[in-house]
């Protein structure tokens, strides 16, 4: 809001993007999620899933909390490349999890492992449209995103912290866990 001499407060209109502007910022993100699916798998087996996967999640977080800023710019070069840049990120988190997946999880576990921890994407599907339009109608569209990042970023510290590549590099694993894995994994 811009509030003139005289005392008039003036909203700030939005962006005038327009339908095609708009629908290739959206797309940037799939098109980097795209591109960077196999080397998150690459990246989770040589670097360790666990920090590649927090990483990225951090990374896509700090993008989400700067993005307000970018939109209010408005140039929309900017934002397809910083949507892009984002999906970069994301895109090798699916695969970065699988190399931490693949030594945590016995292959007779794994299924379901997986299917539940994917589960939680689908899901978010159908409750982020009515709580982002909650936050939205209450305290603003940039507030989506500053939220959504605050809590990435808390989110990632936690992850970085408590989750180990391979168990015998987690303190808190009990010495029969570290057994029971060790005789069930099919990888190291």
């Amino acid at each position: 809001n811009v509030t003139l001499d005289n005392g008039t407060v003036v909203e700030k209109q939005d962006v005038s993007w327009n339908f095609w502007e708009i629908f290739t910022i959206l797309r940037a993100f799939i098109f980097g999620n795209a591109a960077t699916q196999i080397l998150g798998g690459w990246l989770g087996a040589c670097l360790g899933g666990s920090r590649v996967f927090g990483v990225a999640v951090a990374l896509s977080a700090l993008f989400s909390l700067v993005t307000p800023f970018l939109v209010n710019i408005g140039v929309v070069n900017i934002m397809i490349a910083i949507r892009f840049i984002e999906g970069l990120f994301e895109g090798v988190t699916y695969p970065s999890i699988i190399a931490v997946w693949s030594r945590w999880a016995p292959p007779q576990e794994r299924a379901r492992l997986v299917t539940i921890a994917f589960s939680g994407g689908f899901f978010s599907f159908l409750v982020n449209p009515p709580v982002t339009r909650f936050i939205a109608y209450i305290l603003g569209w940039s507030f989506i995103f500053y939220i959504t990042g605050i809590l990435g970023l808390i989110w990632c510290a936690v992850w970085l912290t408590v989750v180990k590549d391979k168990p015998e590099d987690d303190p808190h694993i009990s010495t029969e866990e570290l057994k029971y894995l060790r005789d069930n994994l099919d990888c190291g």
